[in-house]
């Protein structure tokens, strides 16, 4: 993703954006899907209960996007086919992968799944 400035000086270098996927219950062999939050800069656009168009398969299709006239930086739902990317799961990290995200100093970008905001980012992310 680019740099999180939207004009020289404007925002910070460093940022993270997320999506979560609610299902209605993460035990059934085929769970559905019930609502999609996408993190928007400092908050969570949600998508309760989503379009199935926002979907391909289990894949939900998030565009990134930023504002220069807000300057803003955000996730959002479409329908619009885009490319795929792997889901890496934390445990899968190396020890050292997940050491450095962490531990390092990314500014005002605040990285949410680390143990530290994994429990608020998440709740943030809640769609009820």
């Amino acid at each position: 993703m680019p740099k999180d400035e939207t004009l020289t000086g404007l925002g910070h270098r460093h940022d993270w954006e997320a999506c979560v996927v609610w299902v209605d219950d993460i035990a059934a062999s085929s769970p559905k899907i019930v609502a999609l939050s996408a993190s928007a800069h400092s908050g969570y656009n949600k998508y309760y209960p989503p379009s199935s168009s926002y979907f391909s398969g289990n894949s939900a299709k998030v565009d990134y996007s930023s504002s220069y006239v807000v300057i803003n930086h955000a996730l959002s739902a479409t329908s619009t086919a885009g490319e795929t990317q792997p889901l890496i799961m934390w445990d899968q990290l190396t020890d050292a992968a997940r050491t450095a995200l962490e531990n390092t100093d990314f500014g005002d970008a605040n990285v949410p799944f680390k143990d530290a905001n994994f429990q608020t980012k998440h709740g943030n992310a809640y769609y009820a």
